[in-house]
C-alpha cells in the first residue's frame, strides 16, 4: 500500500508538472488532459475541478463547464463564483428558463444589481413582462445606477457605451411594445434619448413606432 501510495504521488507530481507546462505554452488541450488525470488520482480536490471549470469556461465550452460547476456546488453550496459559472452556461446554451432560476438564486446571495439586470433580460426573452418591468423600476430608482455605463450591443459587432439607466429605460421601452403599449414605449425610449442623445438602439426604435 505504502508503494501505490508513493506511485499515486509520482504520477500526480508528473500530471501536475504536465499541467503547468501547458498553461505556459498556452495550449489548453493538454492542461485539461493533465486537469483530468489529476482528478482521477485526487476526486474530491475541488481545486482541481475549479481549474478545469475555468479551462472550460476560457474555450465557452458550455456543456461540461455547467456539468463540472455542479458538481462543485454539490461539495460547495456556497461558491458563488461556481454558480456564476453555472448562470452563464445555461443562458448560452439557450436554457433561458434554467438560467433565470439560477440567477435568481445569485441574485439573493448577492444583490448585484448586473445580476438583476440580466433577470429582467431573460423575463423579456421569456415573456415575463410585468416582472420584467417591476425589476426595471427596482434598477432605476437604485441610486448606484446613476453613475454606471452600459456597453450596449449595435449588431454587426459594433457596441456603443450609454449611461447605464438609458440602456434600463430601453429595454422598458422594448417591455412596453411587447405588452402593445406603444405611447408608453415612446416615454421610455424619449427618457433613454434624453440621458444619451446619441444611442443609436433608442433612436432606432423610437423612429419605428
Amino acid at each position: 500500500m505504502n508503494f501505490n501510495s508513493l506511485s499515486q504521488v509520482d504520477e500526480f507530481e508528473i500530471q501536475k508538472s504536465i499541467y503547468e507546462k501547458a498553461k505556459s505554452y498556452n495550449d489548453p488541450n493538454v492542461a485539461i488532459s493533465a486537469l483530468y488525470n489529476m482528478i482521477a488520482i485526487q476526486p474530491e480536490n475541488v481545486l482541481l475541478k475549479d481549474s478545469l471549470m475555468r479551462e472550460y469556461l476560457s474555450l465557452s465550452q458550455w456543456a461540461p463547464t455547467y456539468m463540472i460547476s455542479r458538481e462543485i456546488l454539490v461539495l460547495q453550496p456556497n461558491n458563488n463564483f461556481a454558480l456564476e459559472v453555472s448562470c452563464v452556461s445555461l443562458q448560452n446554451l439557450g436554457l433561458k428558463q434554467e438560467a433565470l432560476n439560477e440567477y435568481e438564486s445569485l441574485y439573493l446571495r448577492t444583490d448585484r444589481i448586473d445580476v438583476l439586470y440580466t433577470i429582467a433580460s431573460l423575463q423579456f426573452e421569456l415573456g415575463n413582462l410585468n416582472e420584467s418591468l417591476t425589476n426595471l423600476d427596482i434598477l432605476l430608482n437604485n441610486s448606484q445606477t446613476e453613475e454606471m455605463i452600459a456597453r450596449v450591443s449595435m449588431g454587426q459587432n459594433e457596441t456603443q457605451d450609454v449611461p447605464y439607466r438609458a440602456q434600463l429605460n430601453y429595454l422598458k421601452g422594448l417591455v412596453f411594445i411587447e405588452k402593445g403599449e406603444n405611447d408608453l414605449a415612446r416615454n421610455s425610449f424619449n427618457k433613454a434619448l434624453n440621458l444619451s442623445p446619441e444611442f443609436k438602439n433608442a433612436s432606432e426604435k423610437l423612429g419605428s413606432l
